[in-house]
């Protein structure tokens, strides 16, 4: 047995991280058998990711390179900023008020919050401050949206891939950043959702699950199988707390809460 792997992972449960079906990840639940070289060892990608999370990145970031890919780094997938144009300012003035109503959607992407309602997201940093006053146009900024989107119903971003997920009425949409990647949308049946929509999505890093809320149920999806948890779906009063309809959810940096 390594040692050096064991302790690695062991030394993920104590700084927060939990066991994933993740194929490269150092915290599969069971032993997948030596590492290699210690001094040489690079934490894979997946696990980084986790800690940033967690954690956030420092300032500086050491460049060393993606296994397997020289043209990629070690720093965390971003979203581009949307330039502050004038059509997009016009199109602000007609915003709603992020203080008077409800949003159709919330999610965690990249370690950043985003409030969706109507045509519009706002955009809250890991520090928790908005990145603008103006609400910017969610079909302005994740290019593959229809032009005439009005709303969306739920946001995920999904682990393993950190690939963006947007659902809207019976279809979903995959983002690679923030372009739409081709063959989308799709129906939600892909998932094995029923054809009605669903409410509201989030992962939970307890245990790299996706959960999908619907008229008072909640469906478990396992985003590395692609596929639905048996068992689903359950009634969602088996998370204490939750509001009898849920509008939105999603995973709180710390990854404790939904």
């Amino acid at each position: 047995m390594d040692l050096f792997a064991v302790a690695v992972h062991e030394f993920g449960h104590a700084i927060g991280l939990v066991h994933t079906s993740a194929i490269e990840s150092i915290m599969r639940p069971y032993y997948q058998g030596p590492v290699g070289d210690p001094l040489k060892y690079d934490l894979p990608y997946e696990d980084k990711v986790r800690v940033w999370q967690l954690y956030g990145v420092r300032d500086s970031v050491s460049h060393t390179n993606r296994p397997g890919d020289p043209s990629q780094t070690t720093e965390p997938p971003v979203l581009l900023d949307l330039p502050e144009n004038r059509s997009t300012l016009m199109l602000a003035r007609d915003a709603p008020d992020r203080c008077t109503s409800h949003f159709d959607a919330v999610a965690q992407i990249r370690g950043e919050a985003f409030f969706f309602k109507g045509k519009y997201f706002w955009r809250l940093t890991r520090e928790k401050d908005l990145v603008s006053l103006r609400p910017a146009q969610i079909q302005r900024f994740w290019r593959g949206l229809p032009t005439n989107l009005d709303r969306v119903d739920a946001v995920y971003e999904r682990p393993g891939d950190h690939k963006i997920v947007f659902f809207k009425d019976q279809q979903y949409w995959v983002f690679k950043d923030n372009i739409a990647e081709e063959g989308y949308p799709r129906p939600i049946s892909d998932f094995g959702l029923p054809l009605e929509g669903v409410d509201a999505a989030f992962v939970w890093l307890h245990n790299d699950k996706t959960y999908f809320f619907k008229d008072g149920h909640y469906w478990r999806y396992d985003d590395h199988l692609r596929r639905m948890d048996p068992g689903y779906p359950k009634d969602s009063t088996l998370w204490k707390g939750l509001p009898t309809q849920l509008d939105d959810a999603m995973r709180w940096s710390d990854g404790e809460r939904p």
